[in-house]
């Protein structure tokens, strides 16, 4: 057994993934403070380590690290040299993706790439994915400026225009600056180190990482749904509740009502939940219960 090294995104993506590693059983504890070193108590997986997102691909590729979790955005920044694991849906606060977006000074009149003042500057991290997307834009005369921290406030220091990433625009809108192209959208991607993803000693335990953790956040996207329906509405109920591949039935034993009552129980996309439960109430369905803590879904359907 060889174990594998792992990279994750540290800032705004620390925390998010770190629970979804802890609700997929791999739990990331802290094993030496002073040197920042982590560790997961499985024995195949070795090193554990939090890095700057933009840096993670640059370390798998020099197979530091087998397995490493990025943004598409960074790919698509610096080229994608790695074999893509599987991908994460999920932002910095939520599950959905993040933007790279072009923004100006809101009141600056400038509603598109073709109206930025010519030879003007852009300031962004994303300096050759805007780069990219200015010259394909026909803008091959706007300078693009590295930005290390702070790119929204970029406009008030000299740039007509800045490429950022937003998930909702509430930050865009706070510092007074209006959106005026996507570029991409990124979702968060395991990545592997060409080597190990061809390695057979290596490949299954990249391959259970990826199915945990896609396991893991598939469950963040249900809840556990348990109802007591009368026997005469059962298909009615079933319909209604649905599921991954439909409600189990069990006989409720000891039953004091009228008639025969069964449990349903499935797996039910959050999003669908009051629909369900609205729809359960005008069918005489009582002594419902909703899980919305899952911690863990490994299935091929609903991914």
């Amino acid at each position: 057994m060889k174990a594998i090294n792992i990279v994750l995104p540290d800032g705004s993506m620390q925390e998010p993934i770190t629970r979804l590693f802890s609700k997929a059983g791999l739990e990331i504890i802290i094993e030496k403070m002073r040197t920042k070193e982590w560790k997961i108590n499985v024995p195949w997986i070795g090193r554990v380590a939090f890095q700057r997102p933009q840096e993670i691909q640059r370390y798998v590729k020099a197979g530091i690290f087998d397995v490493g979790i990025t943004g598409q955005d960074w790919l698509a920044n610096w080229g994608n040299d790695c074999p893509v694991l599987g991908r994460l849906p999920m932002g910095r606060n939520g599950n959905r993706a993040v933007r790279v977006v072009l923004a100006v000074k809101e009141g600056s009149g400038i509603k598109s790439v073709k109206r930025l003042p010519k030879n003007c500057e852009v300031a962004t991290e994303y300096v050759e994915l805007a780069r990219d997307f200015l010259v394909e834009s026909g803008r091959s005369d706007i300078r693009v400026m590295p930005s290390y921290g702070n790119t929204e406030q970029k406009i008030n220091l000299g740039a007509s225009a800045i490429v950022d990433i937003t998930e909702t625009g509430e930050s865009l809108r706070d510092n007074g600056l209006v959106i005026i192209a996507e570029i991409m959208k990124s979702n968060t991607v395991m990545i592997a180190n060409r080597e190990s993803f061809w390695s057979k000693t290596k490949r299954p335990y990249l391959d259970c990482i990826e199915r945990l953790l896609r396991g893991s956040y598939q469950a963040s996207q249900y809840v556990m749904l348990t109802a007591n329906v009368p026997e005469k509405v059962l298909n009615k109920a079933v319909q209604i509740v649905g599921g991954l591949r439909g409600p189990s039935c069990s006989p409720i034993i000891g039953c004091k009502y009228e008639g025969k009552w069964l449990a349903l129980q499935s797996v039910v996309r959050k999003e669908k939940e009051q629909e369900i439960i609205f729809r359960l109430l005008q069918i005489r369905v009582t002594d419902i219960v909703v899980n919305r803590d899952i911690p863990l879904i490994m299935s091929t359907l609903g991914s």
